[in-house]
């Protein structure tokens, strides 16, 4: 985050020079008028000028300008006595004069006063634009800081860091909650000052509280939506409309906040409306399927066993054996989401074969991958690995059981095991639609299912990577999904720690190695 910005400075009115600087641009004018006299002497000489005294106009309005008031009537009374001199005939003399020249006088003193008055002005304005230029550019850099926030929960803080160091004091910003005050950020040391009761003075008063330390009553749409308290008085050079317009742009900022802040809680609402419905979906249809069978099994059986030839009958209690299973299973899993859920995962690890895990989870998914053909790694060759065995057997089986939904009959499951940066790799190779580039990272949320998984083809509730996910990382491993593309199979991965034995060395030292060195 880039350094706070400083607040401008109030406008002053321009500095008036110093005699010095008067008596220079006088003696100055004086000289230049003397040089315009001579040069227009000499050119009077070669043609005919019937009006010299015009010539002498610029001259003073540039020392009007530059100069002020002082320096253009010294311009003006110098022209008058270069006119006199050079160009009256006989030298100006007021009872004798020419009305031309009373009118000269006239000129030179007008133009000095009036070119000297606007010159004046000038400045000022060209000041005063300055200024309100500074400004203009402080409350935008302002705004631009504040909507650089990315998380709207940040912008408090970011508010109470610009406006102490703009104010040079110490900032408390408080919101509007349910009727009270809630202390959103708060920035520098307020000593004895209870910044909480102050804002809440200013907050039942709806208006700014007379008492030191200041505090300033934020708007939106003409609704107050909070208070600042400051820890001292700003310093009396900043502009009070600066600060009074970087306080309107505050009140606008924690409203911006507000808003944001409820539009992600009705995104999250949302969100957990649409996974309850998920749930209910979920269960409504895996309970409803096995139910349905073992129903019509059973009745099947009360009405028409006696008739029903003895290959009948094992059918359908095959049927019932098989509905049964696949329900347990479901069951299951839900236990495991809420076991998950509520953080009662109680992993115990210890040293074990993979062999020992790969084979238990092979003899248990052994139905579900009846029709496809599995190759598997010597996993005895493998050393032995640092988790929790029953948690990552009952991964393996979700992911192979996995495996066989969604690759067709005939095709081929691949279990295979590596050594891989200090770990044991397990990996089943599935022959089923794949995954796409983002695909890879959702597919272990709860209730996803890859776009082709939802067209119906394929039954399931999105839970078991889920769950697998979980259970691995309990475990103390890792786990993760790749795939070549969409309809070339996916690959899910287990990373386990190498298991460290006690071994001694041949100096007779005991020492823990990897199961890989042994």
């Amino acid at each position: 985050m880039t350094s706070p910005i400083a607040l401008p400075i109030a406008g002053k009115e321009p500095a008036r020079p110093r005699a010095g600087r008067i008596l220079l641009h006088s003696v100055m004018a004086a000289v230049v008028v003397g040089l315009a006299g001579i040069a227009v002497f000499t050119l009077s000489r070669a043609i005919n000028v019937t009006s010299a005294s015009i010539l002498f106009v610029p001259v003073i309005l540039g020392a009007a300008i530059f100069g002020g008031m002082i320096p253009s009537l010294t311009a003006a009374f110098a022209s008058l006595a270069v006119c006199s001199v050079l160009f009256y005939n006989p030298a100006f003399f007021l009872p004798d004069a020419d009305p031309q020249e009373v009118a000269d006088i006239f000129v030179f003193a007008g133009v000095a006063i009036a070119s000297s008055q606007l010159a004046g002005y000038a400045r000022r304005a060209a000041a005063a634009s300055r200024h309100r230029e500074a400004i203009m550019e402080y409350l935008l850099a302002f705004n631009r800081r504040i909507s650089a926030v990315v998380d709207p929960a940040m912008i408090p803080a970011v508010l109470a860091e610009e406006l102490s160091h703009s104010l040079g004091s110490a900032v408390a910003i408080y919101v509007d909650d349910a009727g009270s005050l809630r202390e959103l950020a708060a920035v520098g040391d307020f000593g004895a000052v209870q910044p909480l009761a102050v804002a809440e003075q200013t907050w039942r008063r709806q208006e700014r509280a007379t008492a030191v330390p200041p505090v300033y009553l934020l708007h939106s749409g003409g609704a107050p939506v909070g208070v600042i308290v400051t820890g001292a008085e700003p310093d009396g050079r900043l502009d009070p409309l600066a600060i009074a317009a970087m306080v309107e742009q505050s009140g606008l900022a924690l409203a911006r906040m507000r808003l944001a802040l409820r539009v992600e809680e009705a995104r999250v609402q949302a969100k957990a409306e649409n996974l309850r419905e998920a749930v209910l979906g979920s269960i409504s249809h895996d309970l409803h399927t096995p139910l349905a069978s073992i129903l019509g099994s059973v009745t099947t059986l009360e009405k028409f066993g006696p008739i029903c030839d003895e290959n009948t009958r094992a059918e359908l209690q095959s049927t019932i054996r098989e509905e049964a299973q696949r329900l347990e299973r479901y069951i299951r899993r839900m236990l495991d989401l809420t076991r998950i859920r509520a953080g009662r995962l109680a992993p115990q690890v210890e040293p074990i074969d993979v062999a020992d895990i790969t084979n238990a989870a092979l003899r248990q998914t052994q139905k579900a991958l009846v029709r496809h053909s599995i190759e598997s790694d010597d996993m005895l060759a493998l050393p032995m690995v640092e988790t929790d065995p029953v948690l990552v057997e009952q991964a393996l089986v979700n992911i192979l059981e996995n495996a066989a939904k969604y690759s067709p009959p005939g095709s081929v499951i691949a279990l295979r095991g590596q050594i891989e940066a200090g770990r044991v790799v397990l990996t089943v190779q599935d022959s089923g639609i794949g995954l796409d580039g983002t695909e890879a990272q959702k597919i272990f949320a709860p209730f996803y299912r890859a776009a082709d998984a939802t067209s119906g083809q394929v039954a399931g509730n999105g839970l078991g990577l889920m769950v697998s996910k979980a259970f691995v990382e309990a475990a103390g491993g890792e786990i993760w999904a790749d795939s070549r593309g969409v309809g070339q199979g996916a690959a899910f991965h287990i990373g386990m720690p190498l298991a460290k034995t006690l071994q001694v060395t041949d100096e007779g030292e005991a020492a823990w190695a990897t199961s890989a060195e042994s």
